[in-house]
């Protein structure tokens, strides 16, 4: 025989389940079946959910009140809907919103886990457009991004002039320069008037 149950998660601001409860035995679940998590600031383990998934069994059925019960985001709603209508093979019932009782068919299981997918991939999107965006607009307003280019000595030219005519290798003109042999070969790399060169770069 199939049981229901409840479960309740309450955030931080939530002192009261009085008010969850209520509703669930409305629904027809037995107050020793509903399950409840009192998440906080250091404490977001979900430890009654867990429990609540061992207990149930194909079947059987779950009731919470809103979607958000489910977890504090959209992946975690997404991953808790999944494990009880498809992990343990049961039956969801969010109260506050009738169109999402797997009851009615069993394509609400998939249809809800899609519709997660869909929101979450237009998010990422939305994010990265966003950030295209500001980038694009920083460059417009000359704004640089991530550590300052270091100037270049004025020693600069001399110095790669002697590497590029093999007088001295990379880690003396380095050096020299009192910069890293990678910061000096960045600068070779990018070809200044009196460093043409096609010597081999050599450290």
């Amino acid at each position: 025989m199939k049981k229901v149950y409840g479960y309740i998660r309450l955030s931080p601001k939530e002192q009261s389940e009085n008010n969850y409860s209520t509703k669930l035995a409305e629904a027809g679940v037995p107050e020793s079946l509903i399950y409840t998590d009192k998440i906080s600031n250091t404490n977001s383990d979900c430890a009654a959910f867990k429990r609540l998934v061992k207990k149930l069994n194909p079947g059987d059925l779950l009731f919470v009140t809103g979607l958000n019960q489910l977890g504090k985001n959209c992946d975690e709603v997404k991953e808790h809907w999944r494990i009880v209508t498809k992990d343990c093979n049961c039956d969801l019932v969010v109260l506050d919103t009738p169109v999402l009782d797997t009851r009615l068919g069993e394509t609400i299981k998939d249809v809800v886990i899609e519709a997660f997918d869909a929101f979450s991939k237009i998010k990422r999107n939305y994010a990265r457009q966003r950030q295209a965006e500001g980038i694009a607009v920083a460059r417009v307003n000359d704004v640089t991004f991530g550590r300052r280019s270091m100037p270049i000595p004025k020693e600069y030219d001399a110095v790669a002039g002697m590497y590029g005519n093999d007088l001295i290798s990379a880690r003396e003109a380095a050096r020299r320069l009192n910069v890293s042999v990678s910061t000096f070969l960045k600068w070779y790399r990018g070809g200044s008037v009196s460093t043409q060169s096609t010597n081999s770069e050599r450290t």
